[in-house]
């Protein structure tokens, strides 16, 4: 006894047909029968072995169907699967004759004329009533209503494919003594994706009596393709699921919006019924009828959507815009992106700080998440409704808040995450019948077969879903890639603005050195002049008063003088190029801090330690020192007993040199302005200087490819680190 899965049943290829059906195959190019199904015999009376017969052959008494209007007219109608209709009257009973083309084969169906038909008015009357509805709900309300009136179904419902595959009853009109299947539930097996395909190709379905035994097809071909018959037997695993159902006869159309499956129209009746084609017919235009206008009334509210979220997105634009950064923009509108979110909470994660709002999880969570989207966030967007089910036993602090998560990055960098966030939302879900299944034995057509039995129970079966949210919508994926276009736009914006400004910037400054480099330079001879002609009044002078002038007059001048000269030296620092090699330095220290005692007149204890060799450039390097070691012996000059300290080590790849005195110490409200150029102290004005040494050995170690850096303590003393490159070593 053979196995045979629901979804891999290949439905299309029964070999058989409903007993209200025949069927015949042509061959496309020779008009001979390639396949005929078992009555055809019995309803033209002729033989049966019709096989390779050439099917215009007069003796094969097939004369009714090619004298037919649509028959002798296949050479201008034939098309792929295109259908052409017509009636033929076979000796006291009329028939529906169908004709198509299909992959090489003409396939001739037909099926008994039924003469009770629907009154014309009650076809304008239901379309009319669907076109008018103002609301999903009245739509499918009265598309239930109206085919209930064409087909005298007992029962007529609206099926929706859900997001997961599984449907649900949304719309119902029924007999009263009928159990009611609105708001049920079904699983997704209940129609496996081979049916769901057919039900894309052919619209309407019908199943008209359960208990009759199908018409096997005659055929020496492998398999012949039905897909696309009106009269194609029914899988019998479905027709067990119809029967467990209680009904003998069911009759369906497809809902397509957008082009996709929606939904299915689905007609269930206690006892076999078989309704005409023409009503069939009917039936599917009616439910295109209301597709499209569903499908229009969606249209009208994406668009008003779109309006109110256009004008969201505007002024979100706007307010993004007025911050100069990309993090103060992001930080400055988490609300007003949330607002605009179809979201519980917002968060951003940019440049390692992390901001949220709304219902989220705490900071430490979000960091988590974040480390998990650095390497499992693939493409621009990413979104789950069951985040909490699949990560909460690895992500430490996730809790219910971000039972859905959707997150994307901001550029290609990954250096701003967006993450919005879904709480969890709890869902009874009510199932036509519990929706496990067993396998069993099954009719399969002449043969029985091991199974995956339908459902043998449609009694009420409820559930509660936990831990999940709701699901993300399209429209909300959508509008979060906006909010992303939105933020990149920004960032775009502001990293242009900086560009600008930069190129102004370095402008301003280049002009700025070349004004200070000839001002520097002009001004040297004329001060020169200045100071040649105050020293002569100075030879002159006969008071102490005059004397003492004279004397801060100089002083000034002195001052002017190095001045000049350190901007000078800042200019060189700034644009020379220079070739590094090995420096020994420590004739280079003792040297600076004899001359800087000699200079200060002072006893201060210098301690040089190691000196270890560095890589630089030998001016620049001694610039560097002196202006620190000069410093360090000026500012602790006044010391009782003052102290230098100088050191060398060497790590991995660096030099590391440490001044450190016992002076003045720098005050922690200024220690931020060290380096700037210009700047003295508030605890220095005793002390001479310009305030530019320290910017003019800031650039120098930026210039060397190292750095500078200071710890103090106000009135104990400063430490200044300077990290070399190291030499190579050969």
């Amino acid at each position: 006894m053979n196995f045979q899965d629901c979804h891999e049943e290949q439905i299309h290829i029964p070999a058989h047909i409903q007993s209200y059906g025949y069927l015949i195959g042509l061959d496309v190019s020779d008009r001979t029968i390639r396949f005929f199904s078992e009555n055809i015999p019995q309803l033209f009376n002729v033989e049966k072995d019709l096989l390779g017969k050439s099917f215009e052959d007069e003796l094969t008494g097939f004369q009714l169907i090619t004298a037919s209007f649509i028959y002798q007219n296949l050479a201008s109608n034939l098309k792929e699967a295109n259908k052409n209709l017509d009636k033929i009257t076979i000796g006291q009973t009329d028939y529906h004759l169908t004709i198509y083309l299909y992959r090489g084969t003409i396939y001739i169906e037909l099926e008994e004329y039924i003469k009770k038909q629907i009154p014309r008015n009650l076809l304008y009357q239901g379309a009319k009533e669907v076109q008018s509805a103002k609301t999903e709900e009245e739509i499918w309300s009265a598309l239930v209503k109206n085919i209930y009136e064409i087909t005298y179904y007992d029962r007529v419902m609206i099926y929706k494919f859900l997001n997961d595959g599984s449907g649900k009853v949304i719309a119902e009109r029924k007999k009263p003594e009928m159990e009611s299947y609105l708001n049920l539930y079904y699983p997704e097996s209940d129609i496996p994706q081979q049916a769901r395909a057919l039900y894309q190709v052919n619209y309407k379905r019908i199943f008209s009596n359960i208990h009759a035994k199908p018409v096997p097809v005659i055929s020496k071909m492998s398999a012949v393709d039905l897909t696309h018959s009106t009269v194609r037997a029914m899988s019998p695993i479905h027709g067990v699921y119809i029967k467990n159902s209680g009904a003998s006869s069911s009759f369906s159309t497809s809902i397509i919006v957008d082009n996709k499956l929606w939904g299915l129209v689905t007609c269930h009746s206690v006892a076999p019924k078989h309704i005409d084609l023409f009503n069939r017919i009917q039936a599917e235009i009616c439910t295109i009828i209301a597709a499209n206008a569903y499908f229009s009334l969606k249209s009208r509210m994406i668009i008003a959507n779109e309006t109110l979220y256009m004008h969201k997105a505007t002024a979100l634009k706007a307010n993004l815009s007025a911050h100069d950064n990309l993090k103060d923009s992001l930080f400055n509108n988490l609300d007003n992106i949330l607002d605009i979110s179809q979201a519980d909470g917002f968060a951003v994660v940019t440049e390692g700080e992390i901001k949220a709002t709304g219902n989220t999880p705490a900071i430490p969570a979000i960091r988590h998440i974040a480390d998990w989207t650095k390497t499992n966030l693939h493409g621009s967007l990413w979104a789950s409704n069951t985040f909490y089910i699949d990560h909460h036993a690895s992500l430490p602090g996730i809790d219910g808040s971000c039972c859905g998560l959707a997150a994307c990055y901001v550029g290609k960098q990954k250096n701003t995450l967006l993450l919005w966030f879904r709480q969890e939302f709890k869902e009874h879900i009510t199932w036509a019948g519990n929706p496990e299944k067993k396998v069993d034995s099954i009719q399969f057509y002449d043969q029985k077969i091991r199974a995956i039995s339908p459902r043998a129970s449609f009694q009420v079966f409820s559930e509660e879903i936990r831990n999940k949210s709701m699901y993300w919508s399209k429209k909300d994926l959508l509008e979060f890639s906006k909010i992303h276009d939105v933020v990149l736009e920004t960032q775009q914006l502001q990293f242009d603005k900086l560009k600008e400004l930069n190129n102004e910037l370095l402008k301003l400054n280049n002009d700025l050195d070349a004004f200070s480099h000839t001002i520097s330079h002009d001004l040297a001879t004329p001060l020169s002049v200045i100071r040649l002609n105050v020293q002569l009044l100075d030879r002159d002078a006969e008071s102490a008063w005059q004397k003492n002038k004279i004397s801060s007059i100089l002083a000034e001048i002195d001052n002017m003088s190095a001045m000049m000269k350190n901007v000078l030296e800042l200019s060189r620092v700034k644009h020379s190029s220079y070739q590094l090699e090995e420096i020994p330095t420590c004739e280079i220290i003792e040297k600076i801090c004899s001359d800087a005692k000699f200079s200060y007149d002072t006893n201060t204890n210098i301690i040089i330690a190691s000196t270890p060799a560095i890589l630089g450039e030998r001016t620049l390097v001694y610039q560097v020192f002196q202006n620190l070691i000069t410093n360090a012996v000026k500012y602790s000059s006044q010391k009782a007993a003052p102290q230098v300290h100088i050191s060398g080590q060497t790590d991995e790849a660096h030099v590391v040199y440490r001044i450190s005195d016992n002076g003045i110490g720098i005050p922690p409200a200024e220690k931020e302005n060290v380096f700037k150029i210009f700047t003295r102290l508030g605890n220095a004005t005793e002390f001479s200087g310009t305030g530019v040494g320290l910017n003019i050995a800031y650039r120098i170690m930026d210039k060397l490819g190292g750095s500078i850096g200071f710890e103090s303590e106000l009135n104990e003393g400063t430490t200044f680190t300077l990290r070399f490159k190291k030499p190579s070593i050969n």
